[in-house]
C-alpha cells in the first residue's frame, strides 16, 4: 500500500461479469485479468525468464507480489525498448485496418515491415538474426534502416544470386547497317564460373528498356556500339575500348526470340513490367536473383507465361 504507483497499490486481479460465456455459459461469473492470468501460467509453465516491452513494467511489478503473496521463485524480467523502422508502420493495428481496407493486399504485402513480407522480399532469415542480435535486449528505443537491413542481408545473397537481363518497358530496335547473327555469353555469376554461363543471341535485333533509347553513342553489353537517332539505331563499332573512351552508356539488352514476361513487384507496391532473357526460364520459386542495373529480387510465383518477382533491394 505504500508503493508510489496508485495502479500497483490496487491493482485489479479479476472482474466480475453476469454475461453468459459463449462456450461455458453461466458456470462461472469471476474471470482473471490479465497480470493474474499470465502470472499463473508463467508459474506453472516454470517460466525462469520473461521478455516484454518496457510498457510493461509496471505490470511486472505488479505481478512480483502476485509471486511473493503466493511463496514463489520470482523469474527474471527483462525489458526492452520498441523497435522502428524508417518509412514503415509496425502496428499490426495499423496493418489488419489497412488490409481490411485494400492498402495491403495481406501481411507479406512489401510495403509491411512483417517478418512474412521481408521474407517474401528475399530478406534472409539470417539478416534478422544477426539485426536484432546486433541491437541486443536493452531498454532504450531503436530505430533500424533499410540501409542496415539490406547491408547484412546482401552479405548473404550475394553469392547465391544469378545474374540476368532485364529490360522495363521494352522497345525493339533493329541496328541498320549490322547484319551478323551472333551468341554472346556471359557467366551466372562472375564470382562463381563453376556455375556456367548464359547465351543470348543477338541477330542485329534486341530489346531495350525505354528510359535507354535516347540520342547519342550506347554500348549494347558484350556487343555492339550503337547511335541513337531519333529513336531509330545505326551500327557504330565493335571496340569497347572506344565506346569507353566515348563515355558511352552501357546498356544491357533482350534477345528478340529467347525471352520471357518479368513482372517485379516494388517495396511501394509499384509494379515495374517488361522481357528478362530467356536464362530466367531455368529459375525455380523461391530463388533470388540479380537484374543487372536494377538490383535483387526473388522469384515468387509464375503465371500464364510470367516470372512474378518480389524486388529485394539494390
Amino acid at each position: 500500500m505504500e508503493h508510489k504507483n496508485p495502479a500497483i497499490r490496487d491493482w485489479v486481479a479479476m472482474r466480475l461479469i453476469e454475461e453468459e460465456h459463449p462456450r461455458l455459459g453461466n458456470k462461472y461469473k469471476i474471470y482473471p485479468m490479465m497480470n493474474f492470468s499470465v502470472a499463473i501460467d508463467d508459474h506453472l509453465m516454470g517460466m525462469t525468464h520473461v521478455l516484454r516491452g518496457k510498457d510493461h513494467l509496471a505490470n511486472s511489478e505488479k505481478q512480483k507480489y502476485l509471486y511473493k503473496h503466493m511463496g514463489w521463485e520470482i523469474p527474471e524480467f527483462i525489458h526492452y525498448g520498441r523497435l522502428k523502422m524508417e518509412d514503415v508502420a509496425l502496428s499490426t493495428s495499423k496493418a489488419q485496418n489497412g488490409i481490411q481496407k485494400g492498402i495491403y493486399s495481406g501481411w507479406d504485402d512489401p510495403q509491411l515491415g512483417t517478418l512474412k513480407a521481408l521474407a517474401r522480399r528475399g530478406i534472409d532469415p539470417r539478416t534478422i538474426y544477426e539485426l536484432i542480435t546486433e541491437i541486443g535486449v536493452k531498454m532504450a528505443d531503436s530505430a533500424i534502416s533499410w540501409k542496415k537491413i539490406y547491408g547484412l542481408n546482401r552479405n548473404f545473397i550475394e553469392p547465391i544470386a544469378n545474374r540476368y537481363f532485364f529490360v522495363e518497358n521494352p522497345v525493339k530496335i533493329t541496328v541498320e547497317g549490322y547484319n551478323k547473327n551472333i551468341e554472346v555469353e556471359r557467366p551466372l555469376h562472375a564470382d562463381y564460373l563453376e556455375r556456367g554461363n548464359r547465351k543470348l543471341p543477338f541477330e542485329g535485333k534486341a530489346y531495350l528498356a525505354n528510359k535507354d533509347i535516347n540520342d547519342g553513342l550506347i554500348r549494347l553489353m558484350d556487343t555492339i556500339n550503337i547511335d541513337i537517332k531519333n529513336g531509330n539505331a545505326f551500327y557504330n563499332s565493335t571496340s569497347f575500348e572506344e565506346a569507353k573512351d566515348k563515355k558511352a552508356k552501357i546498356v544491357q539488352w533482350v534477345p528478340i526470340k529467347d525471352n520471357v514476361n518479368v513482372k517485379i513487384i516494388m517495396n511501394d507496391g509499384n509494379i515495374k513490367t517488361g522481357l528478362g532473357e530467356g536464362s530466367l526460364k531455368q529459375t525455380k520459386i523461391g530463388d533470388i536473383v540479380q537484374f543487372e542495373r536494377v538490383g535483387f529480387a526473388r522469384l515468387d510465383e509464375i503465371q500464364d507465361n510470367e516470372l512474378i518477382f518480389y524486388f529485394t533491394h539494390k
